[in-house]
């Protein structure tokens, strides 16, 4: 029987880490197609069966000195398993235990060793889920001193206040993704007009926009997305505000969650509308657009929802998720409208979150011109007949996300104890054309 000799190092930080893993690599298994899991391919895996225990043993081709072994599990992993060690595939030794380990995607690192074999076993004996046990790829790696090879910058992505300052970090990694001490100082340096960093990482800026901040060490390099916004507030979520659209839920984006978004639909032109519920002082808009985003599109306000000013226009914008920043303007509005007359994909225009930043503002301007307020719908709310000054020619109702769910002609009233309680949208036309869009709530 042939013998191999090995050692353990178990450190909080292992002084061995890997270079290039090894290649050519060939597996064999209990159960399963075992190459998937030495393929290369991330996207492909070895399953087992479902059932206690169950093994992979991964072949080198030749004896090799090994540093390191990554696992990388699909969510129907291993709880509990060894991993032994063999130099002619028949006598495994040097077995490492693992016990309790997380369920869900994983990648288990397993440096710090010193072994000479030739075959690697993978042993699991108590799985995290029902199903088999699963890997995507199985990788094995020499032993190499550990040196410098990538930085981080945190945070790598923040939103401040103009006047605020964002303090980042600079850290060091080696070849597994370890901390590495920097042993050289750091140089700083940031892009575009009234931005500034300092030797310690501190950043501020004079100036509203999206900046890069740039980190070297080393001849390595990496970087950090800062964003300064107005220090006015965003208006888009204050209490009270509403978002309607041409289609699609357009309150997904004004929820304060870049998660969710509004997509409209997939044709030309599409529109969003933002409701303050009173004229606002509007300075800047931001918008975080989805890849399928406008080409084109021209932003609007409104004092009344009938009668509309072009506040900015945009054109050829470009392809990809962007955020478009808009700033220093200035003009009253109780509404802002996105509409969109030309995509860049074949999908509906899509934003993450539309902000518009801005001050409340005691408006000397009605809400509604006189003549509007003829037809002006009331008592707001209502429990259950609604009434108009003077004849409506043209009735239309919408929910918040911009769906008609009714129409009507020729009102002087409206009985609205079979819709459903909440907020709606009325728009009426009276005899000489005259529109107004008012929101009611039935209750």
């Amino acid at each position: 029987m042939k013998h191999f000799y090995f050692t353990m190092a178990f450190l909080a930080i292992s002084v061995l880490t890997f270079g290039q893993k090894y290649s050519g690599l060939t597996a064999t298994a209990s159960s399963g197609n075992a190459a998937l899991a030495v393929d290369n391919n991330p996207g492909t895996r070895w399953e087992s069966a479902f059932e206690d225990p169950q093994w992979l043993v991964v072949d080198l081709g030749e004896i090799k000195a090994v540093g390191v072994v990554k696992i990388l599990w699909e969510g129907a992993n291993a709880k509990d398993y060894t991993v032994s060690f063999s130099t002619n595939g028949v006598d495994f030794s040097g077995e490492i235990t693992f016990t309790d380990k997380p369920g869900g995607s994983r990648t288990d690192v397993i440096d710090g060793l010193n072994v000479n074999c030739r075959y690697i076993k993978m042993n699991g004996t108590a799985r995290n889920l029902t199903y088999g046990y699963s890997i995507w790829e199985f990788e094995v790696y020499p032993q190499v001193t550990p040196v410098l090879t990538s930085l981080t910058v945190t945070p790598a992505s923040s939103s401040i206040k103009i006047g605020e300052t964002q303090q980042l970090a600079v850290g060091g990694l080696d070849q597994l993704g370890n901390p590495f001490t920097l042993t050289t100082v750091t140089q700083w340096s940031v892009d575009g007009s009234g931005a500034s960093v300092d030797a310690n990482g501190l950043f501020s800026s004079t100036q509203k926009g999206l900046f890069t901040v740039t980190a070297t060490n080393t001849e390595l390099t990496q970087t950090a997305k800062v964003e300064v916004l107005p220090a006015a507030n965003n208006l888009s979520i204050g209490e009270g505000v509403t978002a309607t659209a041409s289609a699609g839920n357009a309150i997904e984006a004004i929820d304060n969650n870049p998660g969710t978004r509004w997509e409209s639909a997939s044709e030309d032109p599409q529109w969003i509308m933002i409701d303050f519920a009173s004229p606002k002082n509007v300075t800047d808009i931001v918008i975080s657009w989805e890849a399928a985003n406008a080409k084109d599109y021209i932003i609007e306000s409104s004092n009344n929802g009938t009668d509309w000013t072009t506040r900015v226009t945009k054109e050829a914008m470009p392809e990809g998720m962007r955020t478009d920043y808009i700033f220093d303007l200035s003009f009253e509005a109780r509404y802002v409208r996105l509409t969109g007359t030309a995509r860049n994909l074949n999908y509906g225009y899509s934003i993450w979150e539309f902000k518009v930043f801005g001050t409340n503002t005691v408006s000397t301007l009605s809400p509604f011109p006189a003549a509007e307020k003829q037809i002006m719908a009331y008592p707001n709310p209502v429990t259950d007949r609604l009434y108009f000054h003077n004849k409506v020619q043209q009735l239309h109702i919408f929910n918040t996300q911009g769906q008609k769910v009714a129409s009507f002609k020729e009102v002087s009233e409206l009985d609205v104890t079979s819709f459903a309680k909440g907020f709606y949208f009325v728009r009426l036309t009276d005899d000489s054309g005259k529109t107004l869009t008012q929101k009611i709530d039935i209750r």
